[in-house]
């Protein structure tokens, strides 16, 4: 009789199973076991694959019998025992199955592996100490580890186990950061360079690269627009106790709402909440990130906006297919994604300055006051006691609920100087877990502070949470992770708040806050002035309330929380980006596309044509059919209102050109080199700066002490020249073509489909200066790209600086834009 070999029962088992007859595979391994035939050297596998099956089945008893088995003919057999854990684990035994895992005799791969899921089922019951141990074993077995440094790295954050990087075994500082997870190292640095270049080693390891895109890049044709939610906090959780409100005050004349799901059904009346408040639930839960993408592309979602970004539980993946022509980060992380599919990051201006842009692969797009969303409809139980928070009733409370792993130690020595100067002052705190408490209150001795001075929270219900914010005196901030949502929450509470800034969006989220409420003075510029001002405002109880009283009185009116205000704005925003066939420039023969010259002058219809060096120009250049004109004769607008009526007119005109009267054109060629420069740049000119200084009041002079100088000259790019006749000398400034941040206003083009698209309109609170500058920063701003052309022109004037109009422009740009 031939004898049946293990190969053949694996091959006839494999056949059955395929075709989905479970139980007639098991059968085969079965009778093969208790035959003759059966080799003892490999009955092992035979089981192991048994195990496979009966789990596939729903058989979890049986399957962990067959792995128990498996492991007692081959002790060594780590497959076995990883699947008998993972077995055991599922069916709500994870103390048996680290017994599981921690008992069997492995090699070093096995061990790795076997130390990799003890850690996680360590770390998932937030038994800290314990995961980070079993992650260091396994990194000291196996140093080249990226996701399990990332693990372990975060745990000693949440415990403040400083210092956090450390090098250990084979495992260097080095590794350490580059494989810091993306949540780490926007609390381990302020460093914006650092954090861009982890962020992009992690997406490239973790994510794939170069994939089909799903979604049209010309959009679809909607009447409404239609923005997908994508997140998996859609249940009690901070993303959604901002964004709960948004949701509902969508207008739906306007927008179509969907909900794409993948959050752990809590059945919390949070999640009732944002699930009624959508027009559309998508559930994702069960579907590939390629099947998920597919059906955000069904749906034909206009913009995506991810809520979740690189934190726990995300699934970037699906954004990697492009399954919307437009997607947006917002909220759930602010850092870049490192996901080139992934057009714009939702900010403010204070949150996300002109230089961050480099470290972010998103374009920011801003929204006009606060970037962050509220609730106004949140609810504060009545104020406790000092005594029932086992506070002490005359002691000034400093209090900061951000969760451990936001601390740090050079914030936490700051905190404890603030403790030793202000004497009956206590600090409040979260109790996150027993490690983080034990070693901040060693670190407060080491820094000779009385441990007993810091006082640990335990957890409320959200009403009680927010009511504990009352009890306090004043919120300290951490850095380079500030308070988010929880220092919205103070604010709601009318607590008062202190911050230092950095150099991340991270590290500005409070400042930006503030502003919103109206308490910029709470926002210092270093630390020492961040130590000195929570000293003083100890000792000085009038400040304080007066603060306190403002929150009172105007916060429910402020931008940080009027949400129908904030939704105003977002909607704005969302449409000026959002992309539709119709908005889109038609493909023209060259010779057919039309420019329209759009000028204000304060002469009469008459007099620009006779006497003005435009109408003069104009009048050279009628045989260029495609030139056409449209000037505001004896005006008495700003330029702003004047550009803005023929931005939104409904004429026919491809680009708009806007100059001023007092320009000759001096290129017979203007038609054409135009057609060129807007196939480069979105927004051209003829002279610019490639960059934009602190203070700077035009786009060729920067301040100089207390005056005025022009910019360097490696800056500028273009060229002009000035006249009262045309062809006068020229002027070179630098380089043309070049990409530039400001563009002078004496000339500057654009699509009108373009301007249209992304909502890019002239601010009519600049009249007749800095309406230009305000124009290259809402435009960069949105996204897009301004550059100089070579353009012939002739400028009859050389501009107005300092007179009094200039003056009462320059002081509106700097309240709008700062400094």
């Amino acid at each position: 009789m031939e004898k049946i070999t293990v190969a053949d029962v694996i091959s006839r088992a494999e056949g059955l199973s395929q075709q989905g007859q479970i139980n007639e595979a098991i059968t085969v391994y079965s009778d093969w076991l208790n035959s003759p035939a059966a080799d003892p050297q490999v009955k092992h596998a035979a089981l192991f694959n048994i195990g496979v099956l009966l789990r596939s089945a729903g058989r979890m008893n049986e399957s962990i019998a067959a792995y128990q088995q498996a492991l007692a003919l081959k002790p060594n057999f780590y497959q076995a025992a990883v699947n008998l854990g993972l077995a055991l684990e599922a069916s709500g035994h994870p103390q048996e199955a680290i017994k599981a895992w921690e008992s069997s005799l492995q090699p070093v791969d096995g061990q790795t592996l076997l130390l990799n899921h003890i850690g996680r089922v360590f770390e998932s019951a937030k038994a800290y100490a314990e995961a980070e141990n079993h992650y260091r074993r396994s990194l000291v077995l196996a140093p080249d580890q990226p996701k399990v440094i990332h693990h372990y790295l975060h745990l000693r954050q949440k415990q403040c186990k400083w210092p956090i990087v450390q090098a250990f075994a084979d495992v260097g500082e080095e590794a350490l950061l580059e494989y810091c997870s993306p949540m780490s190292v926007m609390a381990l640095t302020d460093d914006p360079a650092i954090q861009f270049k982890s962020i992009k080693s992690w997406a490239l390891r973790t994510l794939p690269q170069d994939l089909p895109r799903l979604s049209p890049a010309e959009g679809y044709r909607h009447d409404k627009l239609r923005i997908g939610y994508f997140s998996c906090d859609f249940r009690w959780h901070a993303v959604s106790i901002l964004t709960a409100e948004i949701f509902e005050l969508h207008d739906r004349g306007q927008f179509e709402i969907y909900g794409i799901d993948y959050t752990p059904d809590d059945g919390g009346t949070m999640r009732q909440r944002v699930l009624a408040a959508m027009d559309h639930h998508l559930p994702i839960h069960s579907l590939s990130d390629e099947a998920a993408a597919q059906l955000i592309r069904e749906h034909e979602i206009d913009i995506l906006i991810d809520l979740t970004g690189l934190t726990a539980g995300a699934r970037p993946g699906i954004l990697c297919y492009k399954p919307a022509p437009v997607q947006i980060s917002y909220l759930g992380f602010v850092g870049t994604s490192g996901i080139a599919a992934v057009d714009y990051v939702l900010a403010d201006r204070f949150v996300f300055p002109d230089e961050l842009a480099q470290h972010f692969v998103e374009k920011p797009l801003y929204l006009p006051e606060v970037y962050q969303s509220n609730d106004s409809q949140r609810l504060i139980a009545d104020t406790p006691s000092r005594a029932a928070c086992s506070l002490p009733d005359n002691a000034f409370v400093y209090c900061s609920f951000n969760g451990s792993y936001k601390i740090t130690p050079e914030v936490f020595t700051i905190w404890m100087n603030i403790l030793k100067r202000v004497p009956d002052s206590v600090l409040w705190l979260v109790a996150d877990n027993e490690w983080a408490q034990r070693n901040l209150e060693q670190q407060a001795i080491a820094r000779g502070v009385d441990c007993r001075r810091l006082i640990f929270a335990g957890r409320v219900p959200p009403t009680e949470y927010l009511a504990r914010f009352r009890v306090a005196d004043l919120m300290l901030d951490t850095s380079p992770y500030n308070a988010g949502t929880t220092a919205s929450d103070a604010l709601w509470a009318d607590l008062p708040i202190l911050t230092c800034p950095g150099r991340t969006f991270a590290s500005r989220m409070a400042g930006s806050l503030l502003n919103a409420v109206g308490l910029p003075e709470l926002i210092v510029g270093d630390w020492q002035a961040y130590e000195d001002l929570a000293v003083e405002l100890a000792k000085q109880p009038e400040r304080l309330r007066v603060m306190r009283q403002h929150l009172r009185e105007t916060s429910r009116e402020s931008a940080l929380f009027d949400s129908k205000r904030f939704v105003a704005n977002l909607e704005k925003a969302l449409k000026s980006v959002s992309v539709d066939p119709r908005k889109k420039s038609p493909e023209k023969d060259k010779r057919k596309i039309t420019l329209e010259i759009v000028s204000a002058t304060r002469l009469s219809e008459a007099e620009f044509w006779e006497k003005s060096a435009l109408g003069l120009s104009l009048k050279r250049l009628k045989a260029e059919t495609r030139i056409k004109s449209h000037i505001f004769y004896e005006n008495s607008y700003g330029l702003s209102e004047v550009y803005n009526r023929r931005i939104q007119a409904d004429a026919d005109a491809d680009i708009l050109v806007f100059i001023h009267d007092d320009i000759w054109i001096d290129d017979y060629y203007l038609v054409d080199r135009l057609i060129e420069g807007l196939a480069v740049y979105d927004v051209v000119g003829v002279a610019g700066n490639r960059r934009r200084a602190a203070n700077q009041p035009s786009w060729a002079y920067v301040r100089d002490g207390k005056g005025l100088r022009l910019d360097d000259r490696m800056n500028f790019s273009g060229f002009a020249a000035n006249g009262k006749q045309p062809f006068a000398e020229i002027d070179f400034y630098g380089e043309a073509p070049a990409e530039c941040l400001l563009l002078d206003g004496l000339f500057l083009a654009a699509y009108k489909y373009k301007l249209l698209n992304y909502g890019l309109l002239f601010d009519p609170r600049f009249d007749f200066h800095f309406y230009d500058m305000d124009f290259c920063r809402t435009a960069t701003g949105l996204g897009l790209k301004l550059g100089t052309w070579q353009i012939c022109l002739t400028h009859q004037s050389v501009g107005e600086l300092g007179n009094a109009s200039w003056m009462n422009n320059m002081a509106r740009y700097f309240e709008k834009w700062g400094n």
